[in-house]
Formats: C-alpha cells, structure tokens, sequence
C-alpha cells in the first residue's frame, strides 16, 4: 500500500520529529537523518495499524510551530504523538549514519552451535542464584 504522504506532511513530520530528537553531543537531530524520506514510507508499510493515529497527529499539527504542536498534542491525543514518536525512532535508528555513531552494525548472522553449551552455563551467569540457594513459598494446602 502507497502511503500517499505529500510533502507538507512529510516537513510536518520531520518537525515534530526533531522536537522528540534534538541534535545531542555528536548525534544529528531527527531531520539529519532523513527520517522523513524512505524511512517512512517502509515504516508505514510495514506497520498499516500505526497509519491512522499518525496521520491524524501530523495533520493535526500541519502549519503550527512543531513544538507548540506537540505539546498541544501530547495534551489532547497522545496516542498520534507516541505514534509520531515511535515511527520518529525507528527511522532514526534506520539510518546507516546513526548506527555507526551508536556502535550498531546492524542485525549479522551469527551461526549457532548445536553442540556447544548455552551460554548460561559457560559464564556464570547463574552462579549467584545457586550460592543463594532456594527461595520460594510454600504452595497453601
């Protein structure tokens, strides 16, 4: 399914966008990001149920100053801002730029071996549990 954003929608989105993530230290505002490009056409794609409430909020908020917008938002239908703000992260940390940043390769294969031990048992993740001993309640009879 097309998502039919025209442009005024998309600069009202990346507004908003940058109101819920600012430039910090080295990392770009939403908007250095692109996320109002081809991120957000596949988010929208890939999630049909998020469409509604996020555009009634852009909508909502076409042609205001966007942090007014959003606080006005987060005021009368938060449900649009947590949407805008969920697709906002996603296409955030979609983009090749900021993962680098972050240390965040992307999803890599990593082959398992069936016959190696879990991983619970080669680094101790339950030995303080098993020096604490059993605790637990008595089932009532």
């Amino acid at each position: 399914m097309s998502t039919m954003i025209d442009d005024d929608l998309r600069s009202t989105f990346v507004g908003l966008a940058d109101v819920l993530i600012p430039a910090y230290k080295t990392m770009p505002p939403a908007s250095g990001a692109s996320v109002g490009g081809e991120p957000l056409d596949r988010i929208l794609a890939l999630r049909d149920d998020l469409r509604e409430a996020f555009l009634r909020g852009v909508r909502a908020a076409a042609g205001e100053e966007p942090a007014t917008a959003a606080r006005k938002m987060n005021e009368e239908d938060p449900e649009a801002l947590a949407t805008i703000g969920l697709i906002a992260a996603a296409a955030y940390y979609m983009d090749p730029d900021v993962r680098d940043l972050i240390g965040y390769p992307g999803q890599e294969r990593r082959p398992i071996d069936p016959d190696a031990p879990p991983d619970y048992l080669q680094n101790d993740m339950l030995k303080p549990v098993a020096q604490r001993g059993a605790i637990y309640r008595p089932t009532p009879t």
